[in-house]
């Protein structure tokens, strides 16, 4: 691992979606993948990455839910966060936005359209 490889939290629940991640990401950034949210959360309590992708739809706690939380630590206040979501409806992504998401890619995933959201995140 580089000392310039900036590092990246993934939140989905889907495992396929995770593995997708890994396999586009995990060359040119430190990935931590999570299937379950409050995992993630504990992660993010000690660690500070350079970005988080958040998937909207999960069981137990949802994108937005995660997003709030993320936005009241002090430490992850500026962190871009990207939403990844099987629904492109205006209102949805109008409320990503609102709530603090600096930018969302919708399911399936372009993996260019993923590294191009990246990069301009970071």
């Amino acid at each position: 691992m580089g000392f310039n490889e900036k590092k990246i939290v993934a939140v989905d629940d889907s495992i396929i979606i995770l593995k997708m991640l890994t396999k586009v990401l995990e060359k040119d950034y430190d990935l931590h993948a999570f299937s379950v949210g409050k995992r993630a959360l504990k992660f993010l309590e000690e660690h500070t990455p350079d970005l988080i992708i958040l998937d909207i739809d999960m069981p137990e706690i949802n994108g937005y839910e995660m997003l709030k939380i993320i936005r009241e630590k002090p430490h992850l206040k500026g962190v871009p966060v990207i939403f990844l979501t099987s629904n492109n409806d205006k209102d949805h992504v109008i409320k990503a936005v609102a709530d603090g998401a600096n930018g969302y890619v919708v399911k399936p995933i372009d993996e260019e359209v993923l590294l191009d959201k990246i990069q301009g995140a970071l």
